[in-house]
């Protein structure tokens, strides 16, 4: 592990901030990777070397899970004390990936199920302007910015909006892969679920045992190769309320690994389990702030640089406080620019439209971008170190969004789960 991180972080970081590196070691590339151990006619782009004997083609389950927010840095303090990281330490490979840019649940989540890479599905963040409204929405519930459903006030708003492209699973069908799914059953039928998860036999669970109960059962009633995506988001909801240093947080990852091994792995048949891969990573980190240190973006020096919507308001500041997109009004860009700067020094790093593309933050330089990217491109992209900036309170202690180590690196393990059984 450690010659793959201190490689990566060389490749991929600069004075603190990690660039994600799409097509080598990225969250990005992990769905078609998973389904490539199933199909030649997906891409395996992370490299070999992370699957260890997985790739020798006898491999007819693959269970990929998902860790919503739990980062490389935290797999590695907790990695003796759980017993199923333990094992994958000792019987199986963990290399570290980066997470997509942002570092959010919403463009990561949308790559998970599509395969495509933010600038190709265009969904850049927990909140985005929705052209057709007129109005910011938080794009996986939905919602408007102050909670209702969309579609109670916008009863014509077109979920399909959300993101461009269709969910991967039609083509691992098309494959002669058996797709599934498992989600919390307040997840498994959203609006945005149904659209990411097309194809797929979707899986509603109660709690993370339930789920390990389901997976079993899918893998064990399989009849030929099968593909489950399994997504927790515990993880990450306790580290939004107590960050990462917390005996709540580690209480938390505990239940979800003990689940898996205990109501998956160990009611595995020793048959069955030579034959399935389990892959277990993560969309994101979580770096801890202060709520105090943050940048107030609600102030006319910056709202008299917002370009406007239909209704004359301006349009305000999207993706969230670790990842903020501008809209800018013509001839602004540099001076909202200097403010953030004056106001965060060399907290805050900031790209134009012409920088980010350049970088390929959201994976421009390796894909086309897509029709929604293009509408929703930003005209400045702020990004701070330490804290957050945003144009209304946001309590949070454990965050994401931004591009710190701590945010960005995330850990990929594989195994066969009768390697793990041991």
């Amino acid at each position: 592990m450690s010659d793959y991180a201190s490689d990566l972080r060389e490749a991929y970081e600069e004075d603190g901030y990690v660039f994600p590196a799409y097509r080598d070691r990225s969250f990005a590339d992990t769905p078609e990777s998973a389904l490539s151990l199933l199909s030649s006619e997906f891409p395996r782009n992370i490299p070999d070397d992370a699957f260890g004997d997985l790739i020798d083609g006898d491999i007819e389950n693959v269970v990929l899970l998902v860790v919503d927010g739990f980062g490389l840095d935290q797999w590695m303090r907790l990695r003796e004390e759980l017993p199923l990281l333990d094992a994958f330490e000792t019987d199986g490979i963990v290399t570290p990936l980066t997470s997509t840019y942002p570092s959010e649940t919403a463009a990561a989540i949308t790559t998970l199920h599509t395969g495509l890479l933010p600038a190709e599905h265009g969904l850049l963040g927990w909140h985005q302007y929705l052209d057709s409204i007129d109005e910011s929405i938080q794009t996986l519930p939905f919602l408007l910015a102050d909670g209702t459903p969309v579609q109670d006030e916008y009863p014509l708003a077109d979920p399909r909006e959300l993101f461009d492209g269709d969910a991967i699973y039609g083509d691992a069908e098309a494959a002669g892969v058996d797709a599934h799914v498992t989600q919390p059953v307040h997840i498994a039928g959203s609006i945005s679920s149904e659209l990411t998860t097309a194809g797929a036999e979707t899986h509603g669970y109660w709690n993370v045992a339930d789920m390990a109960v389901s997976l079993r059962d899918i893998v064990a009633d399989s009849e030929g190769p099968t593909h489950v995506t399994a997504y927790v988001p515990n993880v990450d909801t306790i580290s939004h309320r107590t960050g990462t240093a917390a005996d709540r947080y580690d209480a938390q990852a505990r239940m979800v690994t003990e689940a898996i091994r205990t109501g998956f792995l160990d009611n595995l048949d020793a048959e069955t389990a030579e034959k399935t891969a389990l892959l277990v990573t993560a969309d994101h980190g979580h770096t801890n702030v202060d709520p105090e240190v943050s940048v107030d973006l609600s102030v006319p020096e910056v709202q008299n640089c917002l370009a406007r919507g239909d209704d004359g308001d301006p349009i305000p500041p999207q993706g969230g406080p670790r990842n903020v997109q501008f809209h800018v009004a013509d001839g602004r860009v540099e001076g909202l620019r200097d403010y953030l700067k004056r106001e965060a020094g060399d907290d805050v790093l900031t790209f134009t439209e012409a920088e980010y593309r350049e970088r390929g933050l959201f994976g421009s330089n390796h894909a086309e971008p897509g029709e929604a990217f293009e509408r929703r491109a930003p005209d400045l992209l702020a990004v701070h170190h330490e804290g957050q900036m945003w144009h209304e309170s946001d309590e949070k202690i454990g965050v994401h969004g931004g591009m710190t180590p701590e945010e960005m690196f995330v850990p990929f393990a594989a195994a066969r789960a009768s390697d793990l059984q041991n």
